[in-house]
């Protein structure tokens, strides 16, 4: 957990000018600083309900993308306030996974100070990264966790997968490069990313350090290892025609299993079937934990 003095800095923050506003839902932002030193930027969609979703942008992405604006909208107009953080695997790439905890450790903290009961979930890595913080030790004000098309289940990922193919000569150079005294020192790297129905090759200028942080088995956290672990209820949405195999039924079976949590299909591709989860989502919250 982080200090009062964390909590307190992102509280009060003023509304976003409107040269930079998003809609008329996003009326309020800010930034947090995370116990970690790492400064977060975040929107907040604000609702007059009890609850409060945390919810991180996919990988290589950020949090003004027009899915998570139209997402981030309904569940705020269904009674839910959304914080959409910039989350350090953003188009950045400026913090570390430790980084990304301690950030998400600061926004919960600060939704719980302002009496709310809180969800954690995301997007693609967001939702990945959602299911590996905290698993078995969420704080009290949390209550429940979304995982929507999840991607990058590190540890799940078949060694033979074309994602490898890319991502360990890369992992190794990172590495040497680590090796040799340069870990903080920015590079290009090489990534391998899901967009609508296939694998996609991506660049990332970034430090080796915050690279093997989010693509080396060793340092990120164990997805195989979290869900066992995960006793909160969980909402877990993958599209159909998502071609991240190793996001789908079978891994929401390795979860604990509260009576609460719901597996959902909706029809569409990594991207696509996003947005129509929301609706779904909200009727989830509102049954399960929108008294008051």
């Amino acid at each position: 957990m982080i200090g009062r003095r964390a909590i307190l800095s992102g509280i009060g923050c003023a509304a976003l000018p409107l040269s930079r506003a998003l809609s008329q839902a996003a009326t309020a932002g800010g930034q947090v600083m995370a116990a970690s030193g790492y400064r977060v930027e975040f929107d907040e969609y604000p609702a007059s309900g009890p609850l409060a979703l945390v919810l991180m942008h996919g990988k290589n992405s950020f949090n003004r993308v027009a899915n998570i604006r139209a997402f981030a909208e309904k569940i705020a107009a269904a009674g839910t306030t959304v914080v959409v953080p910039n989350m350090p695997w953003g188009r950045t790439w400026n913090g570390t996974a430790d980084d990304a905890k301690a950030a998400v450790d600061a926004l919960v903290a600060r939704a719980a100070a302002a009496g709310k009961r809180v969800v954690v979930g995301g997007l693609s890595l967001g939702a990945t990264f959602a299911m590996v913080w905290r698993p078995a030790d969420p704080p009290p004000a949390v209550v429940a966790k979304a995982f929507l098309n999840p991607g990058g289940l590190l540890d799940m990922t078949p060694p033979t997968a074309p994602f490898w193919r890319r991502v360990t000569p890369e992992v190794e150079r990172a590495k040497a490069l680590e090796a040799a005294g340069q870990g903080r020192v920015a590079v290009r790297f090489t990534g391998s990313n899901a967009v609508g129905t296939s694998f996609v090759e991506e660049t990332y200028t970034t430090t080796p350090e915050i690279y093997l942080s989010f693509h080396d088995t060793a340092r990120f956290p164990s997805v195989r290892a979290a869900l066992p672990m995960t006793r909160l209820p969980v909402f877990w949405s993958s599209g159909t025609r998502d071609p991240t195999a190793s996001a789908k039924r079978r891994s929401f079976d390795m979860l604990a299993g509260h009576p609460a949590s719901v597996f959902l299909e909706p029809e569409g591709d990594h991207n696509s079937a996003f947005v129509p989860a929301a609706d779904p989502l909200a009727a989830w919250l509102k049954a399960n934990f929108a008294r008051g």
